[in-house]
């Protein structure tokens, strides 16, 4: 196992390791302990089955079933949910943001596997939420570190299959700014544009202006690893500590991924 650090501060390229193939124990634990400090990790050129994927998720916890409510899941593997984009399904949440934060324990990590990709475009991008933490001012800290933050799946305009998939699910969360990642004994922010609604206990001016420091801040390129998809590449990302972005330049072309979510844990406040 090789790694290539792509950008100072987040992501890494890992080389001469074939996914498709058991992994011992020494490199589950160089390959955990690689995505906790790079925050999101890159393989080339991987033939995963679905099962092989999910049994990659593994490594970082345990899967949870979230087939696509329109494209369903992979190989009858609730866990591992097909993403279709083409000319007739466009791509959607095209802002940053970091996955099901409206979750009472949102998802720790999530392992996406490149089916077809478009001839060209189509490239995902993360934010390093620690580095946006450390980059924030003293006096700035100091004022986040009591503060939590409302989240929520907002429904307007979402397919009503998505709709009835969130009935009976908790669709609102209540979550520390400023989290705990504990392997890291880091601090990372945690507010997104998509599902962060506003900051308990601030008058709403208050809110939307902090709020929207926030995420400019967060969203700064000082920050950021961008990745060009190419078929049979493999991301994996840390979604306590990242934010991310996919670009639809692509559309109307195809791309297909399989996704696999890792299930999440309570958000530690950073104390």
């Amino acid at each position: 196992m090789r790694t290539e650090n792509l950008t100072p501060h987040i992501g890494s390229m890992i080389h001469g390791v074939d996914l498709s193939r058991p992994l011992d124990d020494n490199l589950r634990d160089r390959i955990r302990q690689t995505l906790y400090e790079r925050q999101v990790i890159f393989f080339r050129d991987q033939n995963l089955t679905a099962r092989r994927q999910l049994d990659l998720a593994n490594v970082f916890g345990k899967p949870v079933a979230s087939p696509h409510p329109k494209f369903g899941c992979v190989d009858q593997l609730p866990e591992v949910s097909r993403v279709i984009n083409d000319e007739r399904n466009a791509p959607d949440i095209n802002v940053w943001h970091s996955d099901v934060s409206y979750h009472a324990e949102p998802a720790t990590t999530c392992v996406l596997h490149a089916i077809e990709v478009p001839e060209s475009g189509g490239d995902t991008l993360w934010s390093s939420m620690l580095r946006a933490y450390d980059t924030l001012s003293e006096p700035m800290r100091a004022f986040l570190a009591p503060l939590k933050a409302y989240h929520r799946l907002q429904l307007d305009g979402y397919p009503i299959d998505l709709v009835k998939q969130a009935v009976g699910q908790p669709i609102s969360a209540i979550h520390p700014v400023v989290r705990r990642i504990p392997e890291l004994d880091r601090k990372s922010l945690f507010v997104n544009r998509v599902y962060t609604h506003r900051i308990e206990g601030l008058r709403p001016c208050e809110s939307s202006g902090l709020l929207g420091a926030l995420c400019e801040h967060a969203e700064s390129p000082d920050h950021q690893v961008r990745f060009r998809w190419s078929k049979g590449a493999v991301a994996i990302w840390d979604n306590r500590s990242t934010q991310h972005f996919a670009v639809a330049d692509y559309f109307p072309q195809r791309r297909v991924m399989h996704r696999v979510a890792v299930q999440g844990a309570p958000v530690i406040a950073a104390g």
